[in-house]
């Protein structure tokens, strides 16, 4: 199932996103019936200040409990990054609380997941979130940008090709995968002036597909070698005829 994807575009101290992004909610569970639940992601259950400014304390205390609104048909339910699991039965809206990439990426894997509305608490938490998916902001109904960055016509064969040689059910982790996945970025790495960690990352989930965390495994081997550090494994020659064979795949399509 396609995670729908939104933001408010909005940072710090703003209490009004909150019950903004409630209502949003709200309005999206009405148009689809399998929505049952949507959760407040906080970090921790003591950082949920936001939501005691907008509601009384007696309010916050139900929704940890689940609470329903009148006029809004599904739970509404605060959660923590480490009590939230997906529930295959369940149908799930996540408005995530000034929690970063590193916890909201995740969620586009889960299947219980229909959509996410993110609200930052600093807009640079959020860049390769943002730079992503180009969630939509409920505020003006515009995405986050009109474009989308992506990787050069190389790069992008080189990925389609190592997708499409793998198993990708398992990661990473088998071992002819795993060398192939590091010959790809070796040879990438070598023959690219710039390869980008994150925007590769972006490619990888958002196009091709990838879960989120074996796109962040070959992502940190590019980081790796960005960094000016090795990692053993993968194949150290012939990398330039790979590179060959990306850019002759370009050429005729061009």
């Amino acid at each position: 199932m396609k995670v729908q994807h939104y933001y408010v575009d909005s940072e710090l101290n703003d209490d009004s996103a909150y019950k903004q992004a409630m209502k949003f909610a709200c309005e999206l569970a009405e148009k689809d019936p399998n929505v049952k639940r949507v959760i407040l992601l906080a970090s921790t259950k003591k950082t949920v200040s936001w939501l005691e400014r907008a509601f009384s304390d007696k309010i916050v205390k139900d929704l940890f409990k689940g609470l329903k609104f009148e006029g809004c048909k599904p739970l509404y339910k605060i959660e923590t990054v480490q009590t939230y699991k997906q529930q295959y039965s369940a149908q799930d809206i996540i408005i995530t609380m000034a929690i970063d990439d590193k916890d909201v990426l995740p969620l586009n894997d889960m299947h219980s997941v229909i959509a996410i509305i993110a609200i930052p608490w600093q807009k640079s938490g959020l860049k390769q979130y943002l730079e992503t998916w180009n969630p939509i902001d409920i505020r003006s109904n515009k995405n986050f940008k009109s474009e989308i960055a992506q990787p050069n016509c190389i790069v992008i064969k080189a990925l389609e090709q190592l997708t499409n040689s793998i198993n990708l059910s398992n990661g990473i982790n088998h071992p002819s995968d795993n060398t192939r996945a590091k010959t790809t970025v070796l040879a990438l790495h070598k023959y690219e002036t710039s390869l980008d960690a994150d925007l590769v990352k972006s490619y990888l989930t958002r196009v091709l597909h990838w879960e989120n965390d074996v796109a962040d495994e070959l992502a940190g081997l590019i980081r790796t070698l960005n960094a000016g550090k090795f990692f053993k494994g993968g194949d150290r020659t012939g990398l330039q005829n790979h590179y060959k064979g990306w850019k002759q795949k370009c050429e005729e399509e061009s």
